[in-house]
């Protein structure tokens, strides 16, 4: 990451402990904002804020727009918190968690900042739900459950706060349909629905045929294809895990589905084609480059589907076994190149079925490594998915 060589320090552990009831962030009396056009609510800053929101705009923001070539939380986000309290204290408590959980900081101190702006954040955000249509409400919630499910996807918390923003979702009757910020919030919430229906084995909150989607034929554009299979994903998601996933009629969707896997797929271009590098190592693995990174994770995902397919929650034929390696040994190529930290994150929820299918204990064991790296690197919690999968060896599966 690039100058964490002048990484501003937050306050020591002790100071936050003594003051933790107090603002660490009050300026000098004799500092003074800076008026907004229109009249809006200000900011003041610090370094330490300072860094922080340029931070936020190299690391986290890009995990949001993995699938958003407009780059609403790059550009757009940080035009508004300039002038929102808001989600000024979100993206720092977002951003002051990633450094206190990932290798980018060694002083803990960072965990403390977060905790502070979190609570901020959380008071204006309630304040925000009160009153009608509040403008950045949705993104401030969409803000605050990245924070949480990048400690514990499973976490009580979390879970309720995902319920919370699936009823401002529905309420406010955000579709693939909308445009600006309140489109890429509405793919960005797809992808939570999508990690908690793979973490909990259960169908999705927001059905995907609500989702008011449309297609269009020949399109090039790997943000629009990357939720095209996100959007695969989730049907299938709700098929394996609903009441006919383990019956006659499920196996006849999915082949309808295998089909329409490959329907997406013939119409894509050279950038979702991974060009091997390297030597095969020990294991067979061997890296692979995609020159656009929703690319890289749009084909990460099909090969997922197909797993689930084939598989989940039951092995759904003996024909599949080799068909089911082929897949997994794809899955992890991906997973062992060289990509920026927006796909890492996103694919350990899908690198837990290829980790469970993979035959070998030693290619099992570089899937828990990379798993390891991510949280190492990321601050992204995977030390549950990691253990869930231990046990699953241990019980012979």
């Amino acid at each position: 990451m690039h100058g964490l060589e002048h990484l501003p320090q937050p306050t020591s552990t002790s100071e936050n402990l003594n003051t933790i009831g107090g603002n660490l962030y009050t300026p000098p009396q004799s500092s003074e904002s800076n008026p907004q056009p229109g009249g809006g609510q200000s900011i003041t800053l610090t370094s330490e804020t300072a860094y922080l929101l340029q931070t936020y705009v190299r690391t986290v923001a890009v995990w949001m727009d993995l699938f958003d070539f407009s780059l609403v939380y790059q550009l757009r986000v940080p035009q508004l918190v300039i002038s929102s309290p808001l989600l000024f204290h979100c993206v720092c408590a977002f951003t002051a968690n990633h450094l206190a959980l990932s290798n980018a900081s060694s002083n803990p101190a960072w965990k403390f900042v977060a905790v502070k702006h979190y609570g901020e954040a959380l008071r204006l955000l309630i304040e925000a739900l009160s009153m009608p249509d509040h403008e950045h409400a949705l993104t401030a919630s969409m803000l605050l459950l990245s924070y949480e499910i990048h400690e514990a996807q499973r976490s009580e918390d979390y879970r309720r706060h995902f319920l919370g923003l699936t009823t401002l979702i529905r309420e406010r009757g955000i579709t693939a349909q909308c445009s600006g910020t309140d489109r890429a919030n509405f793919w960005i919430y797809v992808r939570h629905e999508i990690a908690l229906a793979l973490s909990s084995e259960q169908p999705t909150v927001n059905d995907p045929a609500e989702w008011a989607v449309r297609w269009i034929e020949g399109e090039t554009r790997e943000d629009y294809l990357g939720n095209h299979v996100l959007w695969i994903l989730a049907r299938v998601v709700n098929l394996i895990f609903g009441p006919e996933g383990r019956s006659e009629s499920g196996k006849e969707k999915r082949h309808a589905f295998l089909n329409e896997l490959e329907v997406w797929r013939s119409g894509l271009s050279e950038t979702f084609v991974g060009i091997p590098y390297g030597d095969e190592d020990e294991e067979g693995f061997r890296k692979v480059y995609f020159p656009v990174t929703a690319a890289a994770a749009a084909a990460f995902w099909y090969h997922i589907v197909h797993v689930l397919l084939y598989a989940e929650p039951t092995l759904q034929d003996e024909s599949y076994v080799s068909l089911i390696q082929e897949q997994v040994m794809k899955i992890t190529n991906i997973a062992i190149s060289d990509f920026p930290a927006a796909l890492m994150v996103f694919s350990t929820h899908g690198l837990f079925y290829a980790g469970k299918h993979i035959q070998g204990i030693s290619r099992k064991a570089r899937i828990w490594a990379v798993l390891k790296d991510v949280e190492t690197e990321t601050g992204y919690s995977t030390r549950a998915t990691v253990t869930h999968l231990q046990d699953l060896v241990e019980q012979g599966f």
